[in-house]
């Protein structure tokens, strides 16, 4: 390994920490540069000798180069060469250091600026990492880098139960949505959720075939709201259970538009919210005591209460909310039938580990007053995803960005140390 000896000295005074933090900044800028120079004159030496001394390859002027980097912008003034035999000129620092030919602007800096993407717009993003590291880098230019992404999550087959959803968000350049599909997988016993797919304007049917690759749904629970494409899209999983939330919220739905009255309308959601609720709290205790029978007695209890709802609505003609309801009564109950199965097979009754990363996402994709294009929406989004989610896999995509880097060791010591 290469060694480079630096000399820093420091003068202070006066000094806190928070000041020393803040003013040793462009210390990385001075540090880079002199490596470059010292590995410059090995380069030129190895080449060309001493001064005056004959070899293939002669001393041939210099040329600036400029570079916007995460530390800053660097100005090189570059040594050349030129090969005695073939005429060709180059510059030895250039190749030994692997400096893109045309590039202004370096991966580093970009990366940077794609991690901010995940949480601000391209403009604040940009504006950001110049503030933070000195840098110059136009909205375009991040922009492309993005769309050159390539990117992609890795399934992973160690999952008990896979949480499925989609959202909607504007399409860009024209009237209409974009869908945006997410499935995270959740490990029961090590408590642990993983991004299993994300996806744009996807068919869930493919969705599906895509997690068979590694996943064994004949074995795992799938939480999800009622849409009809994802329910029939993973029928014959182990068992899907209807999100809690997104139930009472659809019934609501529906009774508005079947206009009924707003009083009745609050009831009737009060009603469910609350025999949902208990049905939550008698799981919660069976963890606890595993008494067999108090559960079986409440999921039987719970079944005669939804089907008096039905009658309800049903009694006032509000079809759409009492045949809603009355097909999706198993699937609010998935959840406690786990927990009574030989393994005792724990399964959430909300996807809210979904909705909060949708939540996320619409804080950069919705609420910015953005449009999108698909292939754009997909890499912002999974770059948000895999950054929250997937810590090792975003930085396997850092490596893959940047390329083979090499190492770099090194100390710092006081003077005579």
């Amino acid at each position: 390994m290469k060694k480079t000896t630096l000399e820093v000295n420091i003068q202070h005074e006066n000094l806190n920490l928070m000041g020393l933090i803040n003013q040793v900044k462009g210390l990385e800028k001075e540090i880079v540069e002199q490596v470059v120079r010292d590995v410059e004159k090995e380069e030129v030496e190895k080449l060309c000798g001493e001064e005056y001394e004959r070899t293939r390859y002669q001393r041939h002027g210099s040329k600036t180069r400029t570079f916007k980097t995460s530390v800053g912008t660097l100005e090189l003034n570059l040594t050349r060469v030129r090969d005695k035999e073939t005429g060709e000129v180059f510059s030895p620092a250039e190749r030994k250091l692997k400096m893109p030919k045309e590039k202004v602007v370096l991966g580093d800096v970009s990366l940077e600026s794609i991690e901010q993407i995940s949480k601000l717009s391209y403009r604040k993003a940009v504006k950001t990492v110049k503030e933070l590291s000195h840098s110059d880098l136009s909205k375009s230019t991040l922009w492309r880098r993005v769309q050159d992404l390539e990117i992609s999550t890795e399934l992973k087959s160690d999952v008990d139960v896979i949480m499925v959803d989609d959202t909607k968000v504007h399409k860009q350049g024209e009237d209409g949505f974009h869908f945006l599909d997410l499935v995270l997988g959740y490990n029961t016993e090590e408590d642990e959720y993983s991004l299993l797919f994300a996806g744009v304007n996807e068919e869930w049917s493919e969705i599906r075939e895509e997690l068979e690759k590694e996943v064994d749904l004949g074995n795992a629970y799938v939480v999800c709201d009622s849409d009809r494409e994802i329910n029939d899209a993973f029928e014959g999983a182990k068992g899907i259970q209807i999100c809690h939330f997104h139930a009472v919220k659809y019934v609501d739905y529906c009774l508005w538009k079947e206009d009924a009255p707003k009083n009745f309308r609050k009831k009737m959601r009060g009603i469910l919210k609350s025999r949902l609720q208990t049905l939550q709290n008698s799981v919660e205790k069976f963890w606890q005591d595993r008494d067999t029978e108090r559960l079986k007695d409440r999921i039987s209890w719970f079944r005669e209460e939804i089907d008096r709802w039905v009658e309800r609505a049903e009694g006032r003609d509000f079809m759409m909310a009492a045949n809603y309801i009355r097909r999706v009564r198993e699937k609010l109950l998935t959840f406690a039938k786990a927990a009574l199965e030989e393994e005792e097979d724990y399964v959430p009754y909300t996807n809210n580990k979904e909705e909060r990363e949708f939540r996320e996402n619409a804080y950069r994709t919705k609420r910015i007053g953005g449009s999108w294009s698909e292939h754009g929406l997909r890499n912002v989004s999974l770059c948000q995803l895999i950054s929250r989610l997937d810590e090792r896999l975003f930085k396997k995509l850092k490596e893959v960005y940047l390329g083979e880097i090499g190492t770099l060791n090194f100390s710092v010591n006081p003077a005579g140390g």
